[in-house]
């Protein structure tokens, strides 16, 4: 019978231990983090060694134009507004090479009309070569009925192949998507 007081009073030991250690972990961290963050008066000081009229981008040359229609959909979460789309199709790289293209998106509806886009996809040419990219975008139903998306394309291809040059691109996007699930989608490249 003397054992059940000592078990009892281990365990209560234990628990005050380990909410002891883990305050002491947490207000250590604290004081760390806040002497990592900039000084108050500091936030909005501009470095007079910059140059803001040097910043710039601009679209450059279109470089893929896509017809595709949509393979399938589904519904990942329950009681989530997210939809997967996926689809195949066909275009046309830089105006000299037809590919095909695939892709994955998950679209989450958002309850101010704003759908939140991302995924990723494929284009092939006729000997097999392959670029693979990713997107981000963001869309809305017009009262047309269609959809439509701009955003952001982050390319990944082997070098010394026709899509050699996607992997230093980031291209700008927009599509625009019909009640059957059909698509036409540019990518411009951004400089």
């Amino acid at each position: 019978m003397q054992m059940r007081p000592l078990k009892f009073f281990n365990s209560k030991l234990s628990l005050f231990t380990a909410i002891l250690l883990g305050g002491m972990i947490t207000f250590s961290i604290i004081p760390f983090q806040i002497s990592l963050a900039p000084p108050p008066g500091n936030l909005m000081m501009a470095d007079p060694t910059l140059h803001p009229e040097n910043v710039t981008a601009s679209l450059s040359n279109l470089i893929l134009v896509t017809f595709s229609s949509g393979t399938g959909m589904r519904v990942p979460e329950p009681n989530k507004p997210i939809m997967e789309v996926s689809w195949v199709g066909g275009g046309n790289f830089k105006g000299t090479t037809n590919v095909s293209d695939f892709g994955t998106v998950w679209v989450e509806s958002g309850s101010d009309g704003i759908h939140r886009t991302h995924g990723q996809g494929m284009i092939m040419d006729s000997k097999g070569e392959v670029a693979t990219y990713t997107i981000q975008a963001l869309g809305t139903m017009g009262p047309d009925g269609y959809f439509r998306n701009h955003g952001l394309v982050l390319f990944n291809a082997s070098s010394g192949g026709v899509f050699s040059s996607l992997s230093k691109t980031i291209g700008i996007f927009a599509d625009e998507v019909n009640q059957k699930g059909n698509a036409v989608t540019k990518i411009w490249e951004l400089k």
